[in-house]
C-alpha cells in the first residue's frame, strides 16, 4: 500500500476510545488552574508590593527586566524558524515561568529561608542555604512542570527536540524577567537597579534561568521524539537533575569567586564565574540547537519528497533556511504584501505538512490514535495545499 493510501485508510478508520486521555486531561486542566490561581495572587501580590514602595524604582526595573530578556526571545522566535509554534503556546510557556514558577518559588522559598534562619541564626547562612538548597531544587521543578503540561495537552505541538528545548528556554525567560523585577526594585534607587541589571540581567544573564530550564526541555523533547523504550523515561528526570545541579552550581560556587573589590567582581569574577559554570550548558544546548535544526532540514525535504501539491523547485525555495528568509525579505522590499503574505502562509503549510507525515509513519506502530490524528492533518493540509495553488 502506497504511503498515501496508507494515510487515507488511517485517517478513516473508526477512532480509538479516548475518553480515558480526555478526563485526564480535563483534571490536569483544574489542578494547574487551582494551583495557578494561588501562584498568581503570590506573584501578584510581590510585584505590587515592589511597584508600590518606589513607583519610580519599579518601573525602571520592569522596563529593564523586559528590556534586557527581548533578545534572547528574539533569538529563539528566530531559532524555531522552520516549523514555527504558536505565539499563544510560547506565551503560554512564558507566562508560566512568570507567575506560577515565581509564585511557587517565592513561596517555598521563603519559607525555607525563615526555617533556616531559626535553625542556624545566621541570616548570611540561611541565605546561602536558601540560595543552594531551596532555590535550585523547588525552581526548576516549578519550572519544568510547565514542559509536562505541554506535553500531556498539546503534544502535537512539543514534537521534536528543538520544540522542548525552546519551550523551556521560554519558561526560565518568564522567570528571570519577574525575578529580575524583584530583585531590581528591592535596590531602592534606579542606579543601584540599573547596576544590577548590568551584572543580573547582562553579563550573567546567557546561561541562567532560560539555560537551566532549556536542559529541562531537553529531556522533554528526547523522550518525545524516541516514543518506546524503557530508557526513555529516565530522560526527563535525567535532564531535569542535570538543570537543578547546574542551578546549584551557579548558586553555590560563584560566591567562592567574589572579592571586596567591586570592579575586580564585575570584570574578572563574575565573567570567570561564567565561563566555568554557565558557559558549558550553554554550549550543550547550543550544540543540540545546531543538530535539532539540521534534523528538521532533513524531515522537511526527505517528507515532502513527492508530494504532488509541491510546485517543481519548491523544496529549493524552502531549504536552506536563508534562501526563504531572501526571498521573503525581497517580497517585503520591493512592498508585494499580498505576495510575501501568501508566500509565508504556503511555505509553512508544506513545512507543517512534512513534519504531520514524518510523525504518522512514526506513530503508526506505537499510538494509532495518535498516528490518525497526523493522518487527518496531513489530509486537511494537502487540501490547503491544493486550494492555495489554484488561486
Amino acid at each position: 500500500m502506497s504511503r498515501r493510501l496508507r494515510t487515507e485508510a488511517l485517517a478513516t478508520a473508526r477512532p480509538p476510545d479516548r475518553r480515558a486521555r480526555a478526563a485526564f486531561a480535563v483534571s490536569l486542566v483544574l489542578i494547574v488552574a487551582a494551583f495557578g490561581s494561588f501562584a498568581a495572587l503570590c506573584a501578584g501580590l510581590s510585584g505590587l508590593d515592589a511597584l508600590l514602595s518606589n513607583p519610580v524604582v519599579g518601573l525602571v526595573s520592569a522596563f529593564t527586566a523586559v528590556a534586557c530578556a527581548m533578545p534572547y526571545l528574539v533569538f529563539l522566535l528566530w531559532l524555531d524558524r522552520n516549523e514555527s509554534e504558536p505565539l499563544w503556546l510560547l506565551g503560554s510557556a512564558l507566562l508560566w515561568g512568570a507567575v506560577f514558577a515565581t509564585g511557587w518559588s517565592l513561596l517555598v522559598n521563603d519559607t525555607f529561608g525563615w526555617l533556616a534562619r531559626a535553625v542556624v541564626a545566621d541570616p548570611a547562612v540561611a541565605a546561602q542555604l536558601t540560595a543552594s538548597l531551596s532555590a535550585p531544587l523547588v525552581e526548576e521543578v516549578t519550572k519544568g512542570m510547565a514542559l509536562g503540561v505541554l506535553y500531556v495537552l498539546f503534544k502535537r505541538h512539543l514534537d521534536s527536540v528543538l520544540d522542548g528545548v525552546i519551550y523551556g528556554a521560554m519558561v526560565g525567560i518568564g522567570f528571570a524577567i519577574f525575578e529580575n523585577f524583584l530583585y531590581y526594585s528591592r535596590t531602592g534607587s534606579v542606579g543601584g537597579a540599573l547596576v544590577l541589571t548590568a551584572i543580573r540581567g547582562v553579563i550573567t544573564a546567557v546561561g541562567s534561568h532560560p539555560a537551566f530550564t532549556a536542559l529541562t526541555g531537553l529531556g522533554v523533547g528526547l523522550f518525545r521524539v524516541a516514543r518506546q523504550g524503557l530508557w526513555r523515561w529516565a530522560l526527563p528526570p535525567f535532564f531535569l537533575s542535570l538543570a537543578i545541579f547546574a542551578h546549584f552550581a551557579w548558586n553555590t560556587f560563584t560566591g567562592l569567586l567574589m572579592t571586596r573589590d567591586a570592579v575586580v567582581n564585575v570584570f574578572v569574577s563574575l565573567p570567570l564565574a561564567v565561563t566555568l559554570f554557565q558557559l558549558p550548558n550553554v554550549v550543550l544546548l547550543a550544540g543540540v540547537a545546531v543538530l535539532a535544526s539540521w534534523h528538521e532540514s532533513r524531515v522537511i525535504r526527505e517528507w515532502l519528497h513527492g508530494e504532488e501539491a509541491l510546485a517543481p523547485g519548491e523544496i529549493d525555495e524552502i531549504l536552506p533556511w536563508w534562501r526563504r528568509s531572501v526571498r521573503e525579505a525581497s517580497l517585503l522590499a520591493r512592498f508585494e504584501w499580498r505576495a510575501w503574505w501568501a508566500s509565508r502562509r504556503r511555505y509553512r503549510l508544506l513545512v507543517r505538512l512534512a513534519f504531520e507525515r514524518w510523525h504518522q509513519a512514526r506513530e503508526a506502530d506505537h499510538d494509532p490514535g495518535e498516528a490518525q490524528l497526523h493522518a487527518r492533518s496531513v489530509l486537511a493540509l494537502r487540501a490547503a495545499l491544493r486550494a492555495d495553488r489554484a488561486t
